[in-house]
């Protein structure tokens, strides 16, 4: 797809944060009894545990940042609280916690869940989650909304934790996505699904088209490029079209990646939309040699044909500020749109 000179500054990344692990398998899952669900902020120790104390080994929650397969929630429990016993009129399934966030976010988090979700009516399930949001307000995010309906979940179906509380049984699957680490194959089939179902009609291809999208509208955030607009305008001017997919409802990022462009980013979250349509086409940049892999594990999982750069010039890090943990800057924006439309066009 991709072609660049031997000489060009932009250059392929030479390393990689944390493991790319595509699993042909799926994740562990099992019913449990006499669980205790403590949602954090009701005491020291937060998470799904079974009557020993122990952490329910498929509730856990991993990252690859630091270290492989790091815990991000307690083990054990010292204690397992007294607390009220759920209905049993219902099937309870985990979700674990679910807050506002990006779609991005949303879907390599809670959401790589529900692939386990069963096939039948849902009037007698309901999703056990804990949240600093009601599932009023967040049905509000548009994302989260379309999604969970595909699902056949309505709001009645879910039921938040505000304090401990113990379920007679419930269903607990592991995630199929942990972040900076791995990737199950059942993930992408869960998106495609969706997918199909989000938007049945598709979309015109346009496998001409070359966009790039733009994070320089955004006020807060993770990174940012703080003169990434000196660098759209010169790609606009180039015939790159600029595209800002965080104005963008969740049905219009699905119908511009149902079209399938040829995308360059930076490397956000907002590239993992791709995974709803499968061998999708995208250039990630990296802000220095080595690249956050959970866009990476996308990639895998979605059969995308990808690329990941980064400009061995160095983008000038700035440090934290205005609404951001670190700002960069391009040090010569005219020379990195020229490498880019000869990467993309040439």
């Amino acid at each position: 797809m991709l072609r660049k000179g031997q000489d060009m500054p932009l250059k392929d990344c030479t390393g990689f944060v944390g493991r790319k692990l595509l699993i042909q398998d799926l994740p562990n899952q099992r019913e449990v009894r006499n669980a205790v669900f403590i949602p954090p902020g009701s005491g020291p120790e937060w998470g799904l545990f079974d009557p020993s104390g122990r952490t329910v080994p498929e509730a856990m929650i991993y990252t690859g940042a630091g270290g492989l397969h790091t815990p991000l929630c307690a083990r054990a429990t010292q204690s397992i609280p007294e607390c009220p016993v759920v209905s049993e009129a219902f099937d309870y399934v985990f979700a674990g916690n679910l807050d506002k966030s990006s779609c991005g976010h949303f879907l390599i988090n809670s959401f790589s869940r529900f692939w386990s979700l069963p096939p039948y009516r849902r009037t007698g399930l309901r999703v056990a989650f804990s949240s600093r949001h009601s599932i009023a307000e967040l049905m509000q995010e548009d994302y989260f909304r379309d999604i969970v309906t595909a699902l056949g979940l309505a709001e009645q179906n879910f039921l938040r934790v505000l304090a401990p509380v113990r379920f007679p049984r419930i269903t607990v699957a592991s995630a199929a996505f942990e972040e900076l680490s791995l990737v199950y194959s059942v993930f992408a089939d869960l998106t495609h699904h969706l997918g199909r179902q989000l938007l049945p009609e598709g979309a015109q291809v346009q496998p001409g088209r070359v966009l790039f999208f733009s994070q320089e509208a955004l006020k807060t955030g993770n990174v940012r490029v703080e003169n990434e607009a000196a660098l759209t305008a010169i790609l606009r001017e180039r015939g790159i079209g600029i595209i800002h997919p965080h104005q963008m409802t969740f049905r219009e990022q699905l119908k511009l990646w149902a079209s399938n462009p040829l995308v360059m980013a930076y490397n956000d979250s907002c590239l993992h939309v791709s995974a709803f349509f499968p061998q999708r086409r995208v250039i990630t940049l990296a802000h220095g040699p080595d690249m956050w892999v959970n866009q990476c594990l996308i990639d895998m999982a979605n059969s995308n044909d990808a690329r990941y750069l980064y400009d061995s010039v160095g983008l000038e890090r700035r440090g934290a500020g205005h609404g951001f943990h670190m700002n960069y800057r391009i040090p010569d924006p005219e020379r990195l749109a020229a490498e880019l439309v000869e990467f993309a066009l040439g």
